[in-house]
């Protein structure tokens, strides 16, 4: 007790770490230390205090040696008494001094407590590291991973925003298609050279990429990459259409037609892609503001890290799953869902289908085909998701209202037939796999059909050959044949309303000692639309001092009967009580539109040191928060309480962290 773990102290962060990053800029110029100046002082107080304890257990012990050597002599007796009273007084000064400035650290930021119960000074209370607010944000997701590591060096860059960017503000017209001079964002449909048939990153004064736009640099020198193409992905959301994500292909060699490769060959190279404040909003209305917003984000920019390896990646892409199954059938308010085992490059397999003289529909850029027997054009459109390994197409037709009062969208079944008994319809796919430069490669041909974002071809047969795929038409079933993928299902005219529920919660409810790296997952009893996994959300109470809020991306694994989730997202804070409330809104689907909403989940406290909570299953549903409320009613807030809405379920549960 009277020694303060003085060896505990430790500096705000690893110097290598983002949170150093603010300290570092001063640090660095002046040749000052990178310490927190609060935890200096701490040391300082906490090493003081700790000399004082020991010469307050010194003093106690000559009192007690004068004591057990007095020999019955009065006088030594009464000295060894009023000395040990003096030092017992003494040291209990000492502890309430300790105890008041532990108090007003942990007030300050400076905790003294950790997972184990011992002391020591750890990152003060702020909300996360500088730049990252956006992603959760107005930045959906992007690629590479921030923080990831082993990178291919022959990588593309994606990013998808929330609402519709301008081009216009930050991409250079650098190829003028001549029957669309105007449109940004596009290549040469016979590109053989990223250079010159390409419409560009604009860049700063001295022909580098900047700041003020989009910037590739090393993060050991800060020195920009030449430029980037940059490809123009459009998509609709929410009823809304326009460019969401964007691809940058790095150009690190202007004399290549390949652009050149990131990182190095001999050893791995850090880059920071930085967003800036120039990259504005598709929104005339409010006068295309800032797509960064220093009042709501805390930065006016956005930036994140990642580190390549020292190869190329020339393995090809497969598919591991798809929705609905080949040969099975399934309601007609079902989404398409096709998951790939890598991140995959969205330029021209995201858009809507597209009528034709052809007995199928084809998809804007024509490498996605669907055909049906008796069935009309499915109104929907394609979105890459999900880390860009899953790609979804979300009809949007309406036929009906979820538990929650959300509209179901399905696809058509018998519309496009005069039989009175038609009641399903067989629905074929087919992905066409980009065409492979030559029979001993994967690398493909830009703009030709399905790739990674290392330009490899799929193999839609997984067997790790090449096999060019014909093109000619019609596609089906001219082109049902190695390395595209194809299969067949059957839609009937029926609804699937069952909800989903959450079976597991890591972490549990009220759990504690939460590590700032601990896995944060849910396990869903439902196939779930992994993009409506974006929509849930995160409430930190106290809100970040910084304004920056906790940076979360979720990455979803689909079954045939359940969905794990687990979100990437920035160190949790656990060197003062703070509180994160995960929000799993009505907006949360199954692939049949289904609502999370009246909600289930594990009703008790998490499982003590395992920090999950039980499992909550169809056999032990006493375990779980049932809540079958009417439609735009009540729903259930986490077990404990009935509200009316999610801003009452947060004050409830604010009110009890009290």
């Amino acid at each position: 007790m009277l020694f303060p773990s003085v060896s505990k102290a430790q500096s705000l962060a690893n110097p290598s770490s983002t949170l150093q990053e603010g300290v570092q800029i001063i640090q660095q110029p002046l040749g000052l230390p990178a310490t927190d100046i609060r935890v200096i002082v701490a040391n300082i107080i906490k090493a003081a205090l700790g000399l004082l304890g020991i010469i307050a257990v010194v003093i106690i012990m000559y009192a007690g040696f004068l004591w057990m050597t007095a020999g019955g002599n009065e006088e030594q007796i009464g000295k060894a008494k009023s000395i040990l009273i003096n030092g017992v007084i003494g040291l209990a000064i000492i502890l309430s001094a300790y105890a008041i400035v532990s108090f007003i650290f942990g007030m300050l930021g400076v905790g003294t407590g950790n997972n184990n119960g011992g002391s020591g000074l750890g990152a003060p209370i702020v909300g996360n590291y500088s730049g990252s607010g956006a992603l959760g944000g107005i930045i959906k997701d992007h690629y590479p991973r921030r923080d990831q590591t082993g990178v291919p060096r022959n990588t593309k860059i994606v990013i998808t925003f929330r609402q519709p960017i301008l081009l216009s503000s930050f991409v250079d017209n650098n190829y003028s298609d001549p029957n669309n001079p105007n449109q940004l964002g596009d290549c040469k449909p016979d590109m053989t050279n990223w250079n010159t048939d390409c419409d560009h990153v604009r860049t700063g004064t001295d022909g580098k990429l900047s700041d003020t736009y989009i910037n590739i640099k090393r993060t050991d020198n800060g020195q920009s990459i030449s430029g980037a193409v940059i490809l123009a992905a459009s998509s609709t959301e929410n009823g809304v259409s326009g460019v969401y994500t964007i691809v940058l292909k790095p150009i690190t060699d202007t004399t290549l037609p390949s652009g050149g490769y990131l990182g190095s060959s001999t050893s791995t190279v850090g880059y920071t892609v930085h967003l800036g404040s120039a990259i504005r909003l598709d929104d005339a209305a409010n006068n295309n503001p800032s797509a960064f917003q220093q009042a709501v984000l805390g930065n006016n920019y956005y930036e994140w890290k990642f580190t390549n390896s020292t190869v190329l990646d020339t393995q090809p892409p497969y598919i591991t799953d798809v929705f609905p199954a080949a040969n099975t059938t399934e309601a007609k308010n079902s989404i398409f869902q096709i998951n790939f085992s890598e991140p995959m490059d969205p330029t021209g397999i995201q858009g809507d289908f597209s009528s034709s003289s052809q007995p199928y529909y084809a998809l804007d850029g024509n490498n996605v085909f669907l055909q049906t027997l008796k069935s009309s054009l499915p109104a929907g459109t394609f979105n890459l998701t999900n880390g860009y390994q899953t790609l979804e197409f979300t009809p949007s037709k309406e036929c009906g209202k979820n538990a929650c009062g959300n509209k179901i969208y399905c696809l058509p079944v018998c519309d496009n037939t005069t039989d009175p008994n038609c009641t399903e319809d067989t629905y074929s796919l087919l992905l066409k796999a980009a065409q492979a430069i030559n029979s001993s490669t994967f690398e493909a041909q830009p703009f030709s059909g399905l790739m990674d974002l290392s330009g490899n071809a799929l193999d839609g047969n997984n067997n790790n050959r090449p096999e060019r795929a014909p093109t000619i038409l019609p596609v089906f079933p001219n082109q049902e044949h190695p390395d595209n993928y194809y299969w067949s299902f059957i839609i009937n005219d029926q609804i699937d309303a069952s909800s989903p529920y959450l079976q597991r919660v890591l972490p549990g409810k009220d759990a504690q000692w939460v590590s700032p790296d601990q896995e944060w997952s849910m396990l869903f009893s439902k196939r779930m639309r992994t993009d409506s996994m974006y929509d849930i959300g995160l409430n930190e109470y106290p809100a970040p001092t910084s304004g920056i809020p906790l940076w979360k991306v979720p990455f979803s694994q689909v079954g045939s009967s359940s969905t794990y989730t687990k979100f990437f997202h920035g160190p949790f804070l656990n060197t003062a009580r703070q509180y994160y409330f995960p929000i799993v809104s009505s907006s949360v689907e199954d692939v049949h539109f289904n609502c999370f909403y009246p909600g289930e989940g594990p009703n008790q406290t998490a499982i003590p040191d395992t920090l999950a909570s039980p499992v909550c299953n169809e056999q032990n549903r006493d375990q779980c928060c049932l809540t079958y409320a009417a439609q735009n009613q009540n729903f259930c807030c986490n077990g404990d309480a009935v509200s009316s809405s999610v801003s009452a379920c947060l004050t409830y549960w604010r009110s009890r962290s009290l």
